[in-house]
C-alpha cells in the first residue's frame, strides 16, 4: 500500500519509488500528550521525500552485475541532482505506519521483493491488478480506469493542477519540464477561467 501511495500522493515514477531508502524520507515527529498519555500527530503533518536516483528495470542482460534494475540519475536531471517532493498528511501517516509495522528491508529499502531483493515490476503489477479486481466493478475493471500503476502518478499531477498549485512548482515536484507538464496535462487546467478570475479579484483587493 505504501508503495502505491508514494506514487499517488507524491507523483513518483515507479522506478523512483522502488529505489527509496529510509534516508530518503523525512517525517515530522509525533508529539507526546501528557494528559492523554499517548502520542499524536502534529498539526502540520507534512513530510518530505528527497532522492537523486532511480532504478529502471532494464533486464539482467543489460546490467554489469546481472541485476534486473540499473541505478541511474533521475529522468531529465543531471547526475547527483536531487528532487524534493512534499508528503501530504495522508501519505505521511501511511509511511509512518509502514516504517513502524513493516520496517525497512535490506540496505534500508522502503520496498523490496522476494527474499529481500529489488522489487520487480511484475510483483507490483500483479498486486495492482488484484487491487483493481477487488475494488472495481466488472465494467470498471475491463475499462482503462487506473489500469497501470503509472496512472497513479497521472492522478497525482492532475490533482495538483486542479487544486491550483502553480505549474512551475508541480513540474519541479514531478520531475517534468513546465513545457512537458502543460502539454501532457493541458486538459486538466481547461475550464478554470472563473476560478482564475476570482483569484485575480482577491489579489487586486488585497
Amino acid at each position: 500500500m505504501a508503495f502505491f501511495a508514494v506514487i499517488y500522493y507524491a507523483a513518483l515514477r515507479p522506478e523512483e519509488a522502488v529505489n527509496l531508502r529510509v534516508e530518503n524520507v523525512t517525517l515530522p515527529a509525533l508529539i507526546w500528550d501528557d494528559i492523554a498519555q499517548k502520542w499524536h500527530e502534529p498539526a502540520d503533518d507534512w513530510g518530505e521525500l528527497h532522492f537523486n536516483t532511480a532504478s529502471p528495470e532494464v533486464g539482467a542482460d543489460w546490467t554489469d552485475d546481472g541485476a534486473n534494475r540499473e541505478q541511474r540519475q533521475l529522468k531529465g536531471r543531471a547526475e547527483g541532482e536531487w528532487r524534493r517532493v512534499p508528503t501530504p498528511p495522508p501519505l505521511t501517516r501511511i509511511l509512518r505506519a509502514h516504517l513502524r509495522d513493516i520496517g525497512p528491508g535490506p540496505g534500508g529499502r522502503l520496498f523490496w521483493g522476494v527474499r529481500g531483493a529489488e522489487l520487480a515490476s511484475i510483483t507490483y503489477r500483479r498486486a495492482w491488478d488484484t487491487a483493481r479486481q477487488t475494488a472495481l466493478s466488472n465494467a470498471e475493471y475491463v475499462s482503462p480506469l487506473a489500469r497501470r500503476v503509472y496512472d497513479l502518478r497521472h492522478a497525482c499531477v492532475s490533482t495538483w493542477l486542479n487544486g491550483g498549485v502553480p505549474p512551475t512548482r508541480i513540474a519541479e515536484w514531478a520531475g517534468h519540464s513546465v513545457e512537458v507538464l502543460l502539454r501532457v496535462y493541458a486538459k486538466c487546467i481547461e475550464g478554470q477561467d472563473e476560478t482564475a478570475k476570482r483569484r485575480i479579484e482577491r489579489a487586486l483587493r488585497e
